[in-house]
């Protein structure tokens, strides 16, 4: 699911927010997978705008140039990822989010760069 966000002044609505809640946000840039750990199913999407969002999702980027953008976008939106997901969604079901370090602790294959292409 890559277009669940928008503008505000896309959506249709007359949205208010107060101006200062921005410290809190989270700045994403074009390419930074963003995700929410509330829900496991669509809950990651591919940013291609610079824009800020609420602090309840988790932004990912890479931190080195070893990593290829288009194999991870396949990955991050398989159905095979969203099913491995169900191994730490039992927070969910508590009414919490998935923690970080329970995500950030699953186990990855990690071909290099030349093997993801």
């Amino acid at each position: 699911m890559e277009n669940w966000y928008f503008f505000r002044t896309e959506s249709g609505y007359d949205i208010l927010h107060n101006k200062k809640n921005e410290v809190s946000y989270m700045r994403v840039k074009p390419g930074d997978f963003v995700i929410y750990l509330r829900s496991f199913q669509d809950c990651f999407a591919v940013s291609e705008l610079e824009r800020i969002t609420f602090p309840e999702y988790t932004v990912i980027h890479f931190v080195d140039d070893n990593q290829d953008f288009y194999f991870w976008k396949y990955i991050f939106t398989s159905l095979k990822f969203v099913n491995s997901l169900v191994k730490v969604a039992y927070e969910i079901r508590n009414d919490r989010s998935i923690s970080y370090s329970d995500f950030k602790n699953l186990k990855w294959c990690l071909p290099n760069r030349r093997e993801q292409k």
